[in-house]
């Protein structure tokens, strides 16, 4: 029998309930995975796509990543158009905003990773220094493990992804200003749901926005 995946045993998952779950045991983290090697749902999940581009006579030109997508369909085993089955994809900002946009495309599983909060272990202080490192020869087929950081500290959160670990554990949301000290000297983050964050710039000062608040800095991990 094969030996268990570590990323099971290790990592429990922030995002199993909704309405949001209870305060997890580690550090919260991202774990980024090919769509290939995941169990669940697809629909709503957080995704990037490999990009391969090729000129006419197929000449390979260009390669990288597409993120902040957000899947809008389970897979289909007929897209159209592409040699293996397929979900459609959305941009965040069309995803959240509250219209049935279509600027969706499809993109072939095979070229499809999952992004997904985690709990994790608490990593070494030296080894976490040396990471980038590590990751520079990383299989990029493998499961890659991004430990999140207290904004306590963090040089520019702003408009950064964050997480919000007290009783219950709070995501989808996104950063709005530094960390600042508050009058009674403590230190504390503005934060807002990344829905109405995509609304902000298009609304305000129009329409109030009833999910902005401070948080206190201790308990915001930015990603």
């Amino acid at each position: 029998m094969a030996d268990p995946d570590p990323l099971d045993i290790e990592l429990a998952d922030l995002l199993s309930a909704d309405p949001p779950t209870k305060g997890p045991v580690g550090v919260p983290a991202l774990l980024i995975r090919r769509a290939r090697d995941f169990h669940e749902p697809l629909l709503g999940k957080r995704a990037r796509f490999l990009m391969t581009s090729h000129s006419t006579e197929g000449d390979w030109l260009a390669h990288g990543w597409k993120d902040g997508l957000r899947i809008v369909s389970e897979v289909n085993d007929d897209p159209g158009g592409l040699d293996e089955p397929a979900v459609w994809v959305q941009e965040e900002r069309d995803y959240y905003g509250d219209t049935q946009s279509t600027n969706r495309f499809a993109v072939g599983r095979s070229r499809l990773w999952i992004e997904q909060y985690v709990s994790a272990p608490p990593p070494d202080t030296d080894i976490g220094r040396q990471s980038w490192i590590e990751n520079l020869n990383r299989d990029p087929n493998s499961p890659e493990l991004r430990m999140m950081h207290h904004a306590e500290g963090h040089p520019d959160p702003v408009g950064a992804r964050v997480v919000v670990v007290g009783e219950v554990v709070e995501t989808d949301l996104r950063a709005v200003s530094p960390v600042r000290m508050t009058d009674n000297g403590e230190l504390a983050i503005t934060v807002m749901a990344e829905r109405d964050w995509y609304r902000w710039a298009r609304d305000y000062p129009a329409e109030p926005h009833p999910t902005l608040r401070w948080e206190l800095a201790a308990r915001v991990w930015v990603e």
